[in-house]
């Protein structure tokens, strides 16, 4: 009789020592900020995607650089550019 008692007694603190494993649920806001992290990272894995086939093109020459020269056609600038310094109170 006192081994019965003893493994109840021994269950009931087993029990109020490791309760059970209760899976808690994902609540809408974890969720809701998993779906965004992974959008930006599918995002910027996209840019870097596009930014290596850019580079690439721009290594086998299929796309030169732009220049940073003077702008093509020809005197697109006002007449006064000379006057600038003065007009902005330059030296």
């Amino acid at each position: 009789m006192q081994k019965q008692e003893l493994e109840q007694l021994k269950e009931e603190i087993l029990e109020e020592v490791k309760p059970k494993a209760k899976r808690k649920k994902l609540s809408w806001n974890s969720a809701m900020m998993t779906g965004v992290l992974l959008l930006l990272s599918l995002v910027s894995v996209l840019q870097v995607i596009q930014s290596a086939a850019i580079l690439s093109k721009i290594k086998s020459g299929v796309i030169k650089p732009a220049n940073a020269g003077a702008p093509s056609g020809g005197n697109s600038l006002p007449s006064d550019i000379n006057n600038l310094p003065n007009m902005v109170g330059g030296c």
